[in-house]
């Protein structure tokens, strides 16, 4: 029902509005008021923006939604043309990689810990931040004064109980501080962590997978972590079979069989999503993934860049466990025609719903197996972008699915 806009001037209802809105970051409610307050007052563009992005929220992103968007509407996950509505920051913080989520920013850089410790509440003010991302110049966890005593300044910062996901950058934690953090009394809300380049120690992996924050975690990244590798599988055999559905090891150099290791751990016990994008696993580590339980409860996977070669796609169709998948990703694995018969051969793969194999010379003979492939018949969305198909091949494809070129 559109918002009763009353007689209050424009601008008190818009603060008042957007107060709410950054108050109850978790709730919609807020955020389609906003955007019935937006279409009544002429902005029909961004209230359209706010509620895609809600429905976008409320759906996996395997549906049908996010490949219609990303298709005809990019800017519904993206945000880039919203870019104008992203409101001024305090000291301290930045938007150096903006995100929205359901129509608003929910991503901020800390750049200084004094931003933290005096302004906090002017950047959640400012926005529904849920998300914060360290910046590598920023000694968040040195100890500084703060209240009645010396403390780490994240893990003692009352602030933390806004945040639901914090990403760090070539930070380079140790075991003491990952205890800190790993035991905050304040990161109760915390579902996500995200650690980049040398953020974090291995001793400091260690001490976080044993802690409670990571026994409630959603989802853990690791994104070129400069470990080494059997150490960074030693230090996550820390963590007991947990809450964790989504983790993502790209682009860490993690061999075969250091992640054949990981899959037989309780950490993967639980996960739905797995990412382990540009590592070299070859054939050998995808064999080793195909023959392991975590495979039957995934419903995504990327394995981009992994190179698989034709018996790791072949140990894939062949393992009877992708009955639950949803999303694959193949790309860029110089992945031929024969590799993607085999993958077609895959009696389980009526579920899936997003294939990505761009960047692969699948051929015209590729092409004619995933046209006349039956169990591909749920497929909303197939990526197929550089794969340079002939003209014919790539006519018969885009009649059949809805396929990604450009």
């Amino acid at each position: 029902m559109p918002f009763d806009s009353g007689t209050l001037p424009r601008m008190t209802q818009q603060d008042a509005l957007y107060r709410a809105v950054c108050e109850h970051p978790d709730e919609d409610t807020p955020r389609l008021i906003f955007a019935d307050w937006l279409e009544e007052t002429g902005d029909a563009r961004r209230a359209a923006f706010i509620r895609t992005q809600i429905e976008l929220a409320r759906v996996p992103e395997h549906d049908p939604l996010w490949a219609k968007c990303r298709r005809g509407d990019p800017n519904a996950i993206r945000g880039w043309a919203m870019a104008h509505t992203l409101p001024a920051l305090p000291d301290g913080f930045s938007w150096r990689s903006f995100q929205f989520r359901r129509g608003f920013p929910w991503h901020a850089a800390l750049t200084s810990v004094e931003g933290l410790l005096k302004r906090g509440d002017q950047l959640f003010a400012a926005a529904p931040i849920q998300s914060l991302e360290v910046d590598a110049d920023c000694s968040l966890m040195q100890s500084v004064a703060y209240a009645s005593g010396s403390y780490c300044a994240l893990a003692d910062c009352t602030h933390l109980e806004r945040l639901t996901r914090l990403a760090f950058n070539h930070t380079r934690f140790g075991k003491a501080a990952m205890h800190q953090l790993g035991h905050s009394p304040f990161a109760a809300k915390l579902t996500q962590l995200s650690f980049e380049g040398h953020a974090i120690e291995t001793e400091g992996l260690a001490a976080l997978a044993a802690s409670p924050v990571f026994a409630r975690l959603k989802r853990f990244e690791l994104h070129r972590a400069a470990l080494p590798p059997a150490l960074a599988m030693d230090a996550l055999a820390a963590a007991p079979a947990a809450s964790l559905r989504m983790l993502s090891l790209s682009d860490c150099k993690f061999p075969a069989p250091d992640v054949a290791h990981l899959l037989a751990l309780p950490v993967a016990e639980g996960i739905t999503s797995l990412d382990v994008s540009r590592n070299p696993l070859h054939s050998e580590g995808v064999e080793a993934l195909a023959g392991s339980r975590v495979l039957r409860g995934l419903e995504h996977l990327d394995l981009s860049g992994t190179f698989p070669g034709v018996p790791g796609v072949w140990a894939l169709a062949k393992s009877g466990s992708l009955g639950n998948l949803r999303r694959l990703n193949l790309a860029a694995n110089r992945l031929g025609p024969t590799a993607v018969q085999h993958l077609c051969e895959a009696e389980d793969l009526r579920g899936l719903r997003m294939l990505d194999l761009s960047r692969n010379p699948i051929g015209a003979a590729g092409a004619r197996a995933l046209v006349e492939c039956p169990q591909l018949d749920g497929l909303v969305e197939l990526d197929l972008r550089g794969c340079e198909l002939p003209v014919a091949s790539a006519a018969k494809l885009e009649a059949r699915f809805a396929v990604l070129r450009a």
